[in-house]
């Protein structure tokens, strides 16, 4: 009997702290409402508005390092939409219900009750990063990879037919649309999917190289769709230019915008590989949640494989940041994904804590308590309860993007602004690109940034962009100039500059400074 009550008031613990938790999450999502665009989301945003508004076609009229499936969803979202922060921000609830939907049906296998925290962390790691996260590239990714892993059977008695490899392929097929080293867990789920298959069928090398072939047929369509439309609209030598030409020198930037390479690029990536990017804690929780499964005697076949696929993916997402060198914070959103998720196996077949073993239930609660406290280590629970008030309290006034700069920006231009003309931005990510969205404005050139100008220098490719972007100013002289000037990411170190002579010059020759601010000048052309 008391064994009994034990285990009842562990269940009514864990369902008032799972009650709470969620609780938290809906808060979060409700007041997440009044959030806005903000970082590189509005930046591909307005790039999918030139493609709505204007038909133009990436690479070949805007110069850009994202993959075509990015666009397509900025495109998609725009036109179904509306180019709005309101759509937005519905579409972000939207994918991310869908995303916490598909988890707990993935982590149900593991129990239902590890299955709702498992959706629930995530959602609470998710919405805590705030609205720069917002729909960020390697956030998007994580959705066919997180459908894929629903091709895993549940049992081994479930014959697996080539049909899953298909889905498998075609799935990280879209993944690698949106960021090509997505890739890197396909290896993983094939080869789980592989384990099921022969736990009924014989296994054979010819077996093998039929499932890889269908996996690979599978994610070929969706690469081949791209690659022919890109083809057709006449921007595919241009795709591939930016992809062999450009972005290797880009890849020698490091996330300080440094040009680093040798040893010290080495260097620089084991340091910054073993930070997790700040998500050590819930990786922590993971790898309790990952022992409380592996130390569970008479678990089933089905159980250990997807456990270690989980496991290795988890890895391999950990190691995901180091293949672009940056370290930004939303190239951890994979690794945050599947340490969220694996934190939830600290729950394990939580309901087999009624009929266990007074020890074994008080292993539960320890391993509970530990992944209790985890997470609300990791969400700095005091801080995230605070901001939630905070954004009870305030308007979408206080989450102006860029400090407000944003809208200072469109402020002024709306007015002024009048079909046909055309803006100009000096920038990367500080609010001008932006502001032309919201005001609707055409951009001058096809370079929305400016920062491709000023690193490896000495490139004929770079010199090339250079003079490319000079004749394109020169051909059609934009209205305004808008030139950033604080907080601006100026690249760093071996073959970089700040001097662009050619663009002082045109500036210089036809340009006067209406506006001007600390942060920021705006140039008008002068009458002719």
């Amino acid at each position: 009997m008391q064994r009994y009550r034990f285990a009842t008031m562990l269940w009514a613990l864990q369902a008032i702290v799972l009650a709470l938790f969620a609780a938290l999450l809906i808060g979060k999502a409700f007041t997440s409402l009044e959030w806005r665009m903000e970082h590189d989301t509005p930046l591909l945003h307005y790039a999918a508005f030139q493609m709505d508004r204007y038909d133009l076609v990436p690479y070949r009229d805007i110069f850009e390092t994202s993959m075509p499936g990015t666009f397509a969803f900025h495109y998609a979202v725009g036109s179904l939409f509306g180019y709005g922060d309101a759509a937005f921000r519905y579409v972000d609830l939207a994918l991310l219900s869908a995303l916490l939907g598909v988890t707990y049906l993935f982590m149900r296998r593991f129990g239902s009750v590890a299955a709702i925290w498992s959706a629930i962390v995530f959602g609470l790691v998710y919405l805590g990063q705030g609205q720069m996260m917002s729909l960020q590239r390697d956030y998007i990714g994580i959705i066919p990879v997180a459908f894929a892993l629903l091709c895993l059977p549940t049992t081994t008695n479930t014959p697996v037919r080539l049909g899953r490899f298909a889905w498998v392929g075609l799935l990280f097929g879209l993944a690698i649309l949106i960021k090509p080293h997505l890739s890197i867990a396909l290896p993983i789920v094939i080869g789980a999917l592989l384990v099921f298959r022969w736990q009924s069928e014989q296994q054979s090398r010819r077996d093998l190289l039929l499932c890889a072939a269908v996996s690979s047929g599978a994610l070929l369509i969706p690469l081949g769709i791209t690659l022919a439309w890109l083809a057709a609209n006449g921007a595919l030598d241009q795709f591939l230019e930016i992809a062999f030409k450009y972005l290797p020198l880009h890849s020698s930037l490091n996330g300080d915008h440094e040009t680093v390479s040798g040893p010290d690029r080495a260097i620089y990536l084991l340091q910054h590989a073993v930070i997790l990017g700040g998500f050590s804690i819930i990786a922590l929780a993971a790898l309790a949640g990952y022992y409380n499964v592996a130390a569970r005697p008479h678990k089933d076949k089905a159980t250990t494989i997807s456990l270690v696929c989980l496991g290795l993916c988890t890895v391999a997402y950990a190691v995901y940041p180091v293949l672009a060198g940056k370290f930004w914070i939303y190239h951890y959103m994979p690794l945050a994904y599947f340490c969220a998720i694996s934190s939830g196996l600290c729950l394990f077949n939580w309901p087999q804590t009624y009929r266990a073993h007074f020890v074994r239930t008080t292993r539960a609660l320890l391993l509970f308590m530990v992944f209790v406290v985890a997470v609300s280590l990791q969400l700095r629970l005091p801080g995230y309860l605070d901001t939630l008030a905070s954004d009870l309290r305030s308007g979408p006034a206080a989450h102006a993007p860029k400090q407000g700069q944003v809208d200072e920006i469109a402020a002024w231009l709306s007015p002024r602004i009048n079909p046909g003309d055309t803006v100009q931005t000096l920038d990367w990510a500080e609010g001008s690109i932006h502001a032309l969205l919201l005001t609707k404005t055409r951009l001058a050139t096809r370079f929305m940034y400016d920062y491709h100008f000023y690193h490896a220098v000495s490139s004929p490719y770079i010199q090339g962009l250079r003079q490319e972007f000079i004749g394109q100013l020169r051909a059609a002289p934009p209205r305004f100039i808008i030139e950033i000037l604080t907080n601006k990411p100026w690249v760093s170190g071996i073959d970089t500059t700040r001097e662009f002579p050619e663009l002082r010059q045109f500036i210089a020759a036809g340009y006067t400074v209406v506006f001007d601010s600390d942060d920021y000048l705006i140039y008008e052309r002068a009458s002719p």
